[in-house]
């Protein structure tokens, strides 16, 4: 992702779409260690809700500011 961000700026499409291919990794990755690793289950639902109560609020916000 840093290295698509450093792309010349007429990039255009390709930037876009190396970030957006970048996230579908993370995400894959990271859903797979939390499902296949008992040991990270737990710790990932208990951090999840703390960053799903922060994002609610985050939107919450921004929806009431704007």
């Amino acid at each position: 992702m840093a290295l698509a961000m450093q792309l010349p700026q007429p990039a255009g499409v390709v930037t876009s779409v190396a970030i957006a291919l970048t996230v579908l990794i993370a995400f894959s990755r990271a859903r797979r260690a939390a499902w296949q690793n008992h040991r990270y289950h737990f710790t990932t639902w208990r951090w999840g809700r703390v960053l799903a109560g922060l994002l609610v609020v985050g939107l919450t916000l921004s929806v009431v500011l704007t």
